[in-house]
Order: structure tokens, then sequence, then C-alpha cells
């Protein structure tokens, strides 16, 4: 208590106006008093210390409404605690830190799987860090919060899918609790199946991972979902404006184990209602609501100190049915579109501490992905023909005259499609520490996918013959037994020195060898075995001084492999040989600096450059031998591309009324696909692959600014402003509508138009400028174990104001031009409301 009076002595000016805040530290598990725990108001350099019952006394000025206590003691993980002008008294309660307890033993020892945040590799964002960015529209999900994270181009108002410092999405893999994902994805890539409800961290690794990783050649997210309480039982529970969730933690037992399991719902039905309502016309279309219906359950088992034993289990499934009727200049189109998406995910995953320095894991998981997609479009009314159009073929068909036309009578196209894809992956690894300062990790991983596709296609299509172009009816049906992939891959990895070394770093290799079959076809493939070396290192120069926490300096390079889905269409028939075809694999190399303030501040810059070694693509061609009607399908490895990028990151941490960052990309790739098409081939209609030339691939951003902004204002109000600003992506440049004729089989004549389109160098789409706004009250029980939360948020705040637009879409059977562009976003037009309500105890 001395040093708590000599300190409001020696700032007795500041304290002339103050309240005393009483502070009581006990042990989270057993609950008895600590005494010797450090205790801070962040944001002050000062501390006071808890005397033998756990007490200490903070003097608070008046002019501080609200703030944080943060407790320190060594063996204990550092734990902060909120207070409000109201509080009179708070209790902090510490958990041991990374402590293993057996019969006469503890083992201060935590894999490295579990590993965070290090420079030039990975970012890290907790469940709390989450809480503003995530839980904002008409989904919450984890995945806005790594949209905002530099080396995270932006997306669109509706998309999930990120492009990772230039790669595409397809290049970065996704995982939840170490388990590969085949399509991570709700609503065709709108949402994630990432919760914030179950999620307890996300990390993205957008630098020179560990060798221990591979599938990936641009990026990785890894989800770490919650452990469940082994003592006490717990109930998460949120109800929004279109969502609800409830998760329950059930105890087993202090050295036994616990359960979470719960559900994630939504219910547009009663949104999509009260739109119609108003009289609105915005949501018409809308036949069967959106909806998504996940399931989640994971238990955690300890039968003995050093085994520990998860099991997981997901079931997500989404859909919508959309009925797009619509009359434009006396033609009436119904299009009808039904959609459902159901996927399973579960593993099983055992971690063994054999000794106090050797440590072996193993995973076996399984995901599986099935789609259902009914489509129906019937086309009515009367087309009169145009004048260029008379003009044109007046004089080869004999029916084409002024004010003569024709009749569509239920044209109807009907598109079925199922598709089923599956994953198996295991993976077997060990750990030795040698020392505190040297580790070495082993593994060997395999991964099983494949994919069946079921497609029947019957309705009316141009068919371009050397006779002329006929408008038929045609049934279409396919069944494809997907090809089957295994990827084997071991690897070994080499750490030196830890996070408080002067000198972190980290030398790995990794080697994979893929095959694939189809035992339909008769088919085999053997890719070209890949070795992948990968070496990073830290050096940190400065830390703990008067104005630094730590300087840190990293560079890092390594080679990376991911395998696309263009795989499971290969065929014999494309021409591919054994040991002559590589998967997508790409040379990484990046440095960079990151400065680490006292008082919560820190600046991170990098700078990183990818070169692809190879690339996977496919594309379809028409040859002069076939009058240019037989298409034919190749694929190869040889493409090319380079990217080069800048991240920035300006962060400050919550100590105090105020957190936040700025984060900044700048990305240029550029790519080709050396297809080397001679004179008597071409290039399919339709086809948008670029061939023979560099090209920005169509996810290219160059720029995109996030800022997020959490004002802690009091009463433990929190006012959370999102906003983005992103240059647009490539356009292509349209040419003008033109008309051509198509005959039926009983000779009538159908009128026709189409539009050239090209690839642009130049042209780009109008910038978004996305912003949401959240505010949200808190309250936190006496004792810091029941938590409330009330928020209200608006998304996409000025889309009224500003929307970027694309193209103008037309009718092809008239001609016309649409008057208003299409949103070039994907957004619905307005602001997006939403309120929500959070309960934990």
């Amino acid at each position: 208590m001395k040093k708590v009076y000599l300190l409001g002595f020696l700032f007795l000016p500041a304290l002339v106006f103050s309240r005393e805040l009483k502070v009581s530290v006990f042990d989270g598990d057993l609950e008895f008093p600590l005494e010797g725990a450090a205790l801070s108001l962040q944001g002050s350099t000062s501390s006071v210390y808890s005397d033998e019952n756990g007490a200490a006394v903070f003097d608070v000025p008046d002019d501080v409404d609200s703030g944080i206590i943060t407790s320190v003691l060594p063996g204990y993980a550092k734990s902060s605690v909120e207070f409000s002008s109201g509080d009179v008294f708070i209790n902090v309660y510490m958990s041991m830190a990374d402590v293993i307890e057996g019969e006469e033993l503890i083992v201060k020892r935590t894999a490295s799987q579990s590993g965070g945040e290090k420079t030039g590799v990975s970012t890290v964002i907790s469940r709390e860090e989450m809480q503003t960015t995530a839980n904002v529209g008409i989904i919450e999900d984890c995945m806005s919060s790594v949209r905002t994270l530099p080396g995270v181009s932006y997306s669109g108002a509706w998309g999930s899918k990120p492009s990772i410092r230039g790669g595409e999405p397809k290049e970065t893999s996704c995982l939840l609790d170490g388990m590969y994902t085949i399509f991570p994805w709700h609503w065709g890539g709108g949402a994630s199946i990432f919760n914030p409800s179950i999620v307890d961290s996300i990390k993205l690794s957008n630098g020179v991972f560990s060798a221990r990783y591979g599938r990936a050649s641009s990026g990785l997210i890894e989800a770490e979902t919650l452990k469940p309480d082994y003592e006490k039982f717990h109930v998460n529970a949120s109800l929004s404006t279109t969502c609800a969730d409830l998760f329950a933690q059930v105890p087993f037992g202090k050295n036994t184990g616990g359960m979470i399991l719960g559900s994630h719902l939504t219910y547009l039905d009663p949104l999509c209602m009260a739109v119609k309502a108003t009289g609105s016309d915005l949501l018409d279309s809308v036949e069967r609501a959106p909806y998504i219906r996940d399931a989640f359950i994971k238990t955690s088992l300890t039968p003995y100190p050093e085994l520990d034993i998860s099991m997981i289990g997901f079931f997500g499934s989404d859909g919508i049915g959309i009925d797009l009727s619509e009359e434009d200049k006396g033609i009436t189109t119904a299009a009808k579109l039904d959609y459902d998406i159901y996927q399973a995910l579960g593993g099983l995953n055992v971690k063994y501490l054999v000794t106090d320095s050797f440590f072996l894991q193993g995973l076996l998981s399984y995901n599986g992905i099935y789609e259902d997609l009914e489509q129906k479009v019937t086309e009515n009314g009367n087309v009169l023909y145009n004048q260029d159009f008379i003009e044109k073929y007046s004089s080869k068909y004999s029916g084409v005259y002024s004010g003569a036309g024709y009749e569509l009578d239920n044209l109807e196209t009907n598109v079925a499609e199922r598709i089923n894809s599956h994953l198996v992956f295991g993976k077997f690894e060990g750990e030795i520490q040698f020392s505190d300062m040297n580790q070495l990790c082993f593994g060997v991983e395999e991964t099983f996918s494949t994919t069946t596709t079921k497609q029947n296609i019957n309705g009316w299509s141009d068919i371009e013959t050397s006779d002329g172009t006929f408008f038929k009816n045609i049934n279409f049906s396919t069944y494809s037994k997907g090809n089957c992939v295994l990827d084997n891959s071991v690897y070994f990895s080499w750490v030196h020195g830890n996070e408080n070394s002067l000198i972190e770093s980290e030398v790995g290799v990794r080697g994979e060898f893929i095959n694939l079959w189809n035992k339909k076809d008769d088919y085999t493939l053997n890719f070209i075995p890949d070795i992948c070396p990968r070496a990073s290192v830290t050096f940190t120069p400065v830390r703990n001084t008067s104005c630094f926490e730590r300087v840190s300096f990293n560079a890092g390079s390594g080679i990376f492999v991911s395998i696309p889905m263009e795989t499971m269409m290969f065929t014999k028939e494309m021409g591919l040989k054994n040991f002559d075809v590589h998967t997508n694999r790409a040379l990484l190399g990046v440095i960079g600096a990151e400065a680490v303030f006292n008082g919560g501040w820190s600046v991170k810059l990098e700078s990183y450059y990818r070169h692809y070694l190879s690339r996977i693509y496919t594309y379809s061609t028409l040859d002069a031998a076939s009058n240019w009607e037989d298409i034919s399908l190749f694929a190869k490895s040889n493409g090319q591309g380079h990217v080069f990028g800048l991240d920035f990151m300006l962060e400050k941490k919550r100590e105090g009324i105020w957190d936040g960052y700025c984060s900044y990309s700048f990305v240029y790739a550029r790519l080709k696909n050396p297809a080397g098409i001679s004179g008597d081939e071409s290039i399919e209609p339709g086809s948008d692959t670029e061939l023979d030339k560099w090209f920005y691939p169509s996810y290219h951003r160059f720029h995109t600014v996030n800022l997020v902004s959490n004002w802690h204002f009091k009463n433990n109000w929190t006012l959370t402003v999102k906003g983005t600003l992103a240059t647009g992506t490539p356009k292509e440049k349209t040419g003008g509508v033109t008309c051509y004729a198509a005959e039926m089989d009983d000779g009538t004549v159908i009128q026709r138009y189409t539009r050239s389109s090209f690839y642009s160098d130049t042209l780009r789409t109008q910038i978004s400028c996305p912003v949401d706004l959240r505010i949200a009250k808190n309250w936190v029980s006496e004792d810091n174990k029941k938590s409330w939360e009330f928020y209200f948020a608006l998304q996409d705040v000025f889309v009224n104001l500003y929307s970027p637009k694309g193209g103008k879409s037309f009718n092809s059977y008239t001609g016309e031009v649409s008057e208003v562009e299409d949103s070039a976003d994907f957004n619905i037009g307005i602001p997006i409301p939403s309120l929500g309500f959070k309960m934990n105890f």
C-alpha cells in the first residue's frame, strides 16, 4: 500500500480529482488470492502489486471513465479486465500458463502447431479482436475480419474467398483445427463456415510459412476452434436480425475433458416477407429465402496428463430459391433456380507428449461436399424483326420483312447438376526439442480427393454448322466418375531460437509426389515430384527500450505448391504424359520489418515477390480439320506469372479507450498462358482464357486500404467503423451488339443478337468503398464470469451514394441494351441493418 500512496504523492496534480478502484487477484482454477501480481492501468507505465490477500488499490482520475487493468505474475498467463465509471471493485482471475499437470510432474511445454503470429510469416487475430469486425451484416463471419488484414485483396461486397498477395483464391488453403477443407464457404463464397461463436483465433500465413504445411501456393488460413472448459458449464448464445446461435460447453471433469456443441441458423424468411410487405420489389425474385444451417460438436479428452484427444464434427448446409421472371419488349422470361449444398467435416486429433522433449501428433479427417442444383428457364412472347435484321437477312429469308416476326411458345431449358466431392486427410508428425533454442519437426501426410459429377441439360441453344446457325432443342447428359488424386508428402523442419531470441530462424524442406488415376477411363498420370525448400529468419536487435518493446527485421524464401481443381478434368485425350506435368509451383521471397512501441502501437512493412515456376491452365479450341465444329480440350502446366507486392499495417492494441488499425496492400500481378495456338486453330467462342499474352487476372486490384476503428467510450459502449477503399478489377472491352439469324426445325427464322468482348489491359471497374458502422453495449458481471452484449450495425452505409458499376446487359432476341449498368460489387442497393444480442455465462 505504501507504493500506492507514494505514487499518488508524486503525481498529485493529476490525482486531485480521483476515485478508488479496488482490485482482487485470484487463481482462476483454485480461487485463492495471489500475492505479488503486478497490476497496471493500460496506458500507464506504473504498476502496483497485490498484497497477501490478493488486494490492491488504484486511484483512478475522474476524467477516466473506463479502462483495462492488466495483471502479470510469473507462472500465470497475463490477464486483463475492463472497468467502467460505475465500478468500485473488480476481480481478476489468472490461469496457469502452458502447464500440463501430472501427479508429480509439471511440464512447461506447448506444441508449436498452435504457434502464433510471426513477423514475415503470419498474422493472428484473436476471438476478442474479431468481436467488432466479424459481427456485422446479414451473416456474422470471421472472414470479414480476415479480409481487413494486409495482403488480402478486397473480394467484393458478397465475396469471402480471398486473393492473398496476388494469388488466385483457389491457391489458398483453408484449415479448420488442422483439417484441410474442400470448399469452406456458404452461398457460393458469400460467407465462410468460420463462425465467430466457435472460432477462437484465425492465423493468416501469407509469408514463408513452415514446411509442415502444403497444398497452398499463395496463402494459408487456419481457424482454431474453442477448447471446451473441463470444469464449468458455459452457454454462448446470440440472436441477431437474421441469425441465431446456441453453443454449450459441457465439462467432463478437470482431469477428464469437455465438450462443446451447438448450431448456427439463419432465418431470412421474415426479412423477405417484411420487405415485400412494404411494397418494395427489391426481393421479389426470392422464392425460397437463402438459408444456412450449421451444427458443430467438439470433444476434448485428457485421459492422461501427457495425452490429449479431440474429436470434431461439422455439418453445414445452405441454399436458395430464386424466380427471376421479367418482361422486356413483349418477351416474358421466367427463370427459376433451386440450389442446395451440404457438407460434412469430421476428424480425430491425437497429441502425445512422450517425454519432456519428444512430442507426437496424429490427425485423420474427412470432408464431403454434396451440391444439388436445378434451373428452369421458360420464354414466351412475340418478336418483331428489327430494321437492321431485315436489311441484313430479307434477301436470304422470304419470311423476313417489315412487320413480320415470330412467336416464342414455351421454350424451356432445364439444367440439373449433382456434384459430390470427397477429401480424406491423414497426418503423422513428431517434434524433438533438443534445447530451448533448437527443435526438429518431421512428418508425413496423405491426402486423397475425388469428385463425381452428374449433369443434364435439356433446352434451346444455338448450333453452328457449315450450313449456318440453327436454334435447336438439345438433350445432353454426362456422368463423370471423377479423377482420384493422391498427394503424398513428407517434410522436415529445423527451428532455431524463440520469440525472445536475437535471431529466430526456421529451415525446412517438403517433398510432394502427386499421382492421378481414373479406373473408369483406364487413365493414370504421375506428376513430376516437387522438392520445396523453405527458410526464414527474424532478427530482433532492439528489445524493451524506453521507446520500443521490440524492433524486428525479417527475410525468407521458399517454394510452395498447390493442386488446382482443373486436375479433376484431366483426361487421356488431353495428351498429358507421366512425369511431364507439374503442379502449381511458386517461388516466394519476402523481406520486411516490424516495430512495436511501448503503449500498444506497432507498425509493420513487408515487400514480396512471387515467381510462378509452373501453372496449370485449360483451354478449348476449334480446328480447321473439323470445319471449325469439333471442340478439343487441352491442359498444360507451363503457365507463367509473377507478382510483386507491398503490405503495410499500422495498429494500436487496446490499451485505453481506442484501438484499431489501418492496412494497405499494393499488388502487381501478371500471368501468361503460353498455349502456342497455331494458324489452323482458334479459341472456342465464349472462352474467357487469355492465351499467348500477358494479362492481369480477373481478381486483381492494384490497391486495397482498410481502416478499423474501435472507440470504447463511457459505460462499456463501443463504436466501430470499418471501411475499405479498393481500386477496380479488370473489365473487358465490349464491341457493338450485332444480329445474326438462326433457323428452327420448322423453318422459323429466329432473330438473335450477340456482343463481342475482348480482354483489355487498361479498362477497370470503378473503385469500391464500402463502410460499415457498429455500436455495441457490453455488460460484465462482477466476477467476470458472465457477459452480455447488444449491438446495432449498418453494413455498406453509403451504397446509395456510390456503388461501383460494371457493364450493361442486352436482350439476346431484340438487341436492346439496358439503360442501367450492373453493379460491379454485387450489393443489393441498400444499406443492410442488423441488430444482435449475445450472452455468455
